[in-house]
């Protein structure tokens, strides 16, 4: 499932990465057309992910004070899993091939870390 909570807070981000064991959190900028890009590019690769880790997009246009205070570089790619965080990501090729690759392959690195495959999960990410 994806949101984009353009009024998200602490207290609302905080609930829903304690409340789903995987979390996979994009922090952007909508005013960006690079940000913009890898908003559409999480959405694409969130439909491979869902049901199991659960995506929420987070707009500095919308909450600049949150984000400047969790993010001051952006673009950022965040992965949680019970709470804690696992993996992030701030650097990108701006190419979707090689974006998709390297967010797949960092997210395939967490989910080891963790224990799991993405088979065990029942995603896929190749």
């Amino acid at each position: 499932m994806a949101i984009e909570d353009s009024n998200i807070c602490d207290s609302r981000l905080r609930e829903i990465v304690q409340n789903n064991e995987f979390v996979l959190v994009l922090i952007y900028d909508s005013r960006i057309p690079k940000s913009r890009y890898l908003s559409e590019l999480i959405d694409d690769i969130s439909y491979s992910l869902k049901p199991v880790i659960h995506v929420v997009k987070v707009d500095k246009a919308n909450v600049p004070q949150f984000v400047e205070k969790y993010a001051p570089t952006l673009p950022r790619l965040l992965l949680f899993y019970r709470g804690s965080k696992i993996w992030e990501q701030i650097g990108f090729f701006y190419n979707p091939i090689s974006d998709k690759k390297a967010i797949r392959r960092g997210l395939l690195h967490a989910l080891r870390s963790q224990g799991y495959t993405p088979s065990s999960l029942g995603i896929r990410l190749g």
